[in-house]
């Protein structure tokens, strides 16, 4: 139902002329007969009015005009005008009696009483322009709580800014042809408010409801706008605006919604894919042409900013945030979960291996179970340098205790000795301080070592750096250069020929450095195989070929282009 809601004032209102977007309604003393009118034009029918007055606002300007009476002119009351507006169904119009709140209780009574008028899914417009003093913070209290308890919708603030006319004297020494008073439209205002809270929760909670149900409004009265053939104009940059273009807007709630449900559901493979598409959707609004106009909204906006900010292009970085996220949200089992398999995927890239696969995943967890245990302790996997055995053995041990807890939380502490509930966030804060410790020790420099005839394109370091985080080319000396080009076709067993190859391989290569390895095909199995005993990455490098022809006199001459399009492991099976 959608409902015009107004507080009626004991004062004698000059008659004047209400100007709303290009729209006059002249010569009337009450907003409210001018408001609906102005929004009726535009498309709005109100199903009920209700007009709240006290005893001295009803006896003054409800049943009579008080203008009429202090100027002795013939105007009726408020009543009288409005159901003449709605003659085909005067019931719409209702007046309603409120105490003048000059108490404590009496403030209580008057939002009961807003209460008690409003009902569930109404839509409200609100006029505020001759509320007393506190009406218009109590009446939109009242509006903010009935959203709540009874899922009720603003569509429209309004107030008619008489004042900037003058005096009253003044106002009345000016032709009533003159008297232009705009009514002006606070409902961006009530908007921003929406938005201010919806960004507030989803930065507490990562709940996007709020901001997907603005999504929906906004768009919706885009499309009203649209089909006022307002399409053609350029929108007027306020504070609704900025929203007005639903596909940063879309865009923007989707990543927001697409993000809190991987986190919600420990999608581990799309989660730093997700928190970098929230964190484009954001930069998107921020350089939308509007920002810049509506600095309250945009102060909301840069608080989304600032936290996806941290977002980037290492993966393991990217997790550890999505654990503080997390942690700032209450979401103790989530930052547990995705914290204990971020560190999984985290062993699994230093030690070259797939960490798509369940197996190698479930040896990891296994191991951390033995070092946790004091089994085989000695038999610890380096996941470092030879120097930082002891940050390995930190690793597994970490793994072990996240695991510990995790479980606690996951089987509701169905144990022998299950931990209180205060346990959980410290423990969580406790262990990503760990696993940052950790997470920065293995970001030492990445090399690949160059095992190949030729040097590299620009496009493969290019994709090298930036895919595979390589930071550092390693080529072979010019002596063992000449020996992998050359091969000799005649030797029956290459292990003492690539004795020295492999040399240069422990040499210069360190846990989960990459190999790129190309050349002779029995050379390249021998490299490959051994590269992957000492747990480093071997890859090749995939191409196009492109095949053109040329004529050159009376012949024709292919002409063949191989064009860079991947780094692919090798695996032996």
């Amino acid at each position: 139902m959608l409902k015009f809601i107004s507080l009626l004032g004991t004062n004698a209102y000059l008659p004047c002329n209400y100007v709303m977007d290009n729209h006059k309604v002249e010569d009337c003393c009450y907003i409210q007969e001018a408001l609906i009118k102005l929004l009726t034009r535009k498309g709005l029918e109100f199903d009920s009015v209700l007009i709240f007055t006290t005893e001295g606002a009803y006896q003054s300007n409800w049943l009579q005009n008080a203008y009429s009476a202090k100027y002795n002119q013939q105007r009726p009351g408020l009543e009288k005008i409005l159901k003449d507006i709605f003659a085909h169904d005067p019931q719409r119009v209702k007046n309603i009696p409120i105490p003048n709140g000059n108490s404590e209780e009496e403030l209580w009574q008057l939002f009961d009483i807003f209460m008690d008028n409003l009902e569930e899914e109404d839509e409200i417009v609100l006029d505020i322009t001759h509320s007393f003093r506190f009406l218009p913070m109590l009446t939109f209290i009242v509006l903010c709580f009935a959203k709540v308890v009874k899922k009720c919708q603003i569509r429209g603030i309004y107030y008619g800014a008489f004042e900037v006319l003058g005096s009253l004297d003044k106002v009345k020494d000016i032709p009533i042809n003159e008297r232009n008073a705009p009514v002006l439209d606070l409902t961006p205002f009530a908007i921003l408010f929406e938005w201010v809270i919806g960004v507030d929760r989803y930065l507490k909670t990562g709940d996007a409801s709020i901001i997907e149900q603005l999504t929906r409004q906004e768009s919706s009265k885009l499309s009203e706008r649209i089909n006022e053939d307002i399409s053609q104009k350029e929108l007027p940059l306020d504070a609704a605006s900025l929203f007005r273009d639903p596909r940063n807007l879309k865009k923007l709630a989707n990543a927001m919604a697409q993000f809190s449900a991987a986190v919600f559901t420990c999608r581990g493979q799309e989660l730093s894919e997700k928190a970098l598409e929230l964190k484009e959707a954001i930069e998107e609004v921020v350089e939308s042409k509007a920002y810049k106009h509506v600095q309250p909204l945009a102060q909301i906006i840069d608080l989304l900013k600032e936290r996806f900010d941290k977002f980037g292009s290492d993966e393991h970085t990217n997790m550890l945030e999505i654990v503080k996220w997390c942690l700032g949200n209450n979401m103790y089992q989530q930052g547990l979960t995705i914290l204990e398999e971020s560190l999984i995927s985290f062993a699994c890239d230093r030690y070259g291996l797939d960490k798509r696969v369940k197996e190698i995943r479930d040896e990891i967890n296994r191991y951390a179970h033995k070092v946790g245990n004091n089994k085989g302790v000695e038999l610890v996997k380096s996941l470092f340098a030879d120097e930082d055995l002891s940050v390995t053995r930190e690793f597994y041990q970490l793994l072990y205790d996240i695991c510990y807890i995790r479980n606690d939380i996951n089987h509701a502490g169905w144990m022998m000795h299950p931990a209180r509930a205060s346990v959980f966030e410290q423990k969580l804060k406790e262990f990503l301080n760990k696993a940052q410790k950790i997470v920065d020790c293995g970001k030492a420099e990445r090399q690949m070592l160059l095992i190949l005839s030729h040097e590299l394109t620009d496009p493969q370091k290019i994709q090298a750096r930036e895919k595979l985080g390589v930071t550092r080319f390693v080529p072979l000396s010019s002596a063992l250069l000449e020996k992998w080009s050359n091969v000799p076709p005649n030797l029956d067993n290459l292990d003492e020929y690539l004795e020295d190859i492999l040399k240069w391989i422990d040499d210069n290569a360190k846990m989960g450095d990459y190999v790129l390895v190309q050349g002779d095909y029995g050379a390249t199995l021998m490299v490959v195989s051994y590269c992957i005993k000492r747990n480093l990455i071997p890859v090749y490098a995939t191409t196009n070929r492109r095949v053109s022809e040329e004529r050159q006199g009376d012949r024709v001459v292919s002409v063949r282009q191989f064009e860079h399009v991947d780094f692919r492991r090798y695996k032996l099976i």
